[in-house]
């Protein structure tokens, strides 16, 4: 893990600017058919051939048609990935989502190396997730502030960090439901995108 400041390259304003400065209001709403369209053309992408991909987040339930898209890619068993690939496929959805579908989309792609929750299982706020993304804005400003502290940087515009779940963002907003009598937080169960 590094403890290195998030410097702000050229390179990376210019990212910031180009995939990252929008006002997510903006976006028109998506159908649910409309985000399936999208997902199969992202499946058949070369840069997503190493990795399987899931539909995670509230895009799973019924009625979230202004809902950004979050994907989870995971390793495809029997296909090398690395950082490069890895940093090639989070920046093919993002950029796909925001210049190749019409009307724009916003897609928000994470890879995690043990995949999505498949199942309904509680989620404890202990419970450490360790994921890999672009190098956000908000990434960048949640590193400054030393509420992430576990990252490592890696290619040019991603990061891949340790975060407890209860100090997350979207901890609060998890669906609940009693699991042994007891109301937990719990992931959605992903749906994964095939051909």
């Amino acid at each position: 893990m590094s403890a290195s400041s998030p410097h702000f390259t050229p390179s990376r304003l210019a990212m910031h600017r180009r995939l990252f400065s929008f006002n997510t209001k903006n976006f028109a709403a998506m159908t649910d058919a409309g985000a399936w369209d999208i997902l199969r053309a992202l499946r058949k992408a070369p840069e997503l051939a190493p990795f399987r991909l899931f539909l995670v987040g509230s895009r799973l339930d019924p009625g979230n048609e202004k809902s950004d898209i979050d994907l989870v890619l995971a390793p495809r068993s029997g296909s090398p990935f690395s950082d490069y690939r890895i940093e090639r496929a989070l920046l093919h959805c993002r950029e796909y989502g925001l210049f190749g579908t019409n009307p724009a989309c916003l897609i928000d792609p994470g890879f995690r190396r043990q995949g999505p929750s498949l199942r309904a299982v509680p989620l404890a706020p202990t419970t450490v997730l360790q994921t890999a993304k672009l190098f956000s804005p908000k990434l960048a400003r949640l590193v400054s502030a030393g509420t992430i502290q576990d990252y490592r940087r890696f290619g040019r515009f991603s990061i891949e960090y340790w975060r407890r779940a209860g100090e997350s963002g979207f901890y609060q907003k998890l669906p609940r439901q009693r699991f042994n009598g007891v109301l937990s937080p719990y992931l959605r169960p992903a749906i994964e995108v095939t051909a």
